[in-house]
């Protein structure tokens, strides 16, 4: 695969894209920054924006988004596990939906929102983030950082390189930014900051599950009722096997003309 990326001097070039790699907790990898600098990291591969589409063409997305998502005020809201807050329309062709699939869209939206896989994720790291134990060793890791370039977190550390780059030429931002990733990438290591946050996720992750124990067995039954609601959509169920799929994106459910079962259930024609 390749794309467009835009060098900090504003030149653009061709160039193959890094292989997509999570480090939530900075990267923790030299070679892989030796050869891929930030990569996906810190968003730095940018592809060329799309062009605006004219008048009539908007005015008929909105209309489509209008449609799709219910036009004027959200009357729906609810606090998402990190504090932000969410909302929605009651009207539009997702909400009847909604009220088709759930039987109350109110309810499922809370329960969608607040114990989504992402944001329940999101809590998770937000929480490890202020973490006595995480910041310890967050401040080891900007001591060791330090002698390359001064950074508090590995984040500040990329937004120093982008600063930076804007004054240099193409090959020497690259240079630059494997030099910083390389870093980042050695002191992580040595400080064990991703290890440290990966260990701390969990014990978070699971006090968020507690803490919303209710809301998500109440999102499973929504889930479920949803499932045989759209089961019976089907002229004929029994030639179909349904299934949604778990918070880890793991099928969990399947549905035939013989109800709801788990989705290793030989009914469901699982391996």
């Amino acid at each position: 695969m390749s794309g467009r990326t835009r060098s900090g001097n504003g030149s653009s070039q061709d160039t193959a894209a890094a292989p997509r790699r999570q480090f939530p907790y900075g990267i923790d990898d030299p070679a892989w920054a030796a050869e891929h600098g930030f990569g996906d990291a810190d968003g730095t591969q940018q592809e060329q924006p799309s062009p605006q589409p004219g008048k009539r063409a908007a005015a008929q997305q909105q209309r489509l988004v209008d449609a799709l998502f219910g036009p004027g005020r959200r009357e729906l809201s609810t606090r998402t596990a990190t504090g932000l807050v969410g909302r929605a329309n009651s009207d539009g062709c997702l909400a009847e939906a909604q009220r088709v699939l759930y039987g109350d869209q109110a309810r499922w939206f809370r329960t969608e929102v607040a114990v989504a896989v992402n944001n329940l994720e999101a809590a998770a790291h937000h929480r490890v983030t202020r973490d006595p134990a995480y910041r310890a060793v967050l401040a080891r890791w900007a001591r060791c950082v330090a002698p390359v370039r001064k950074a508090e977190d590995p984040a500040q550390l990329r937004g120093a390189w982008q600063s930076r780059a804007r004054d240099l030429d193409q090959r020497q931002a690259a240079d630059l930014q494997k030099r910083y990733a390389v870093a980042e990438a050695r002191c992580v290591r040595r400080t064990g900051l991703a290890d440290t946050g990966a260990r701390l996720e969990q014990f978070h992750a699971a006090g968020l599950r507690a803490e919303y124990a209710d809301l998500i067995a109440d999102h499973r039954q929504l889930r479920e009722h949803g499932l045989r609601a759209a089961c019976r959509t089907l002229r004929e169920p029994s030639a179909y096997t349904v299934w949604v799929e778990n918070q880890d994106g793991t099928p969990e459910l399947c549905s035939t003309n013989q109800g709801v079962r788990p989705f290793r259930s030989p009914t469901c024609g699982a391996s």
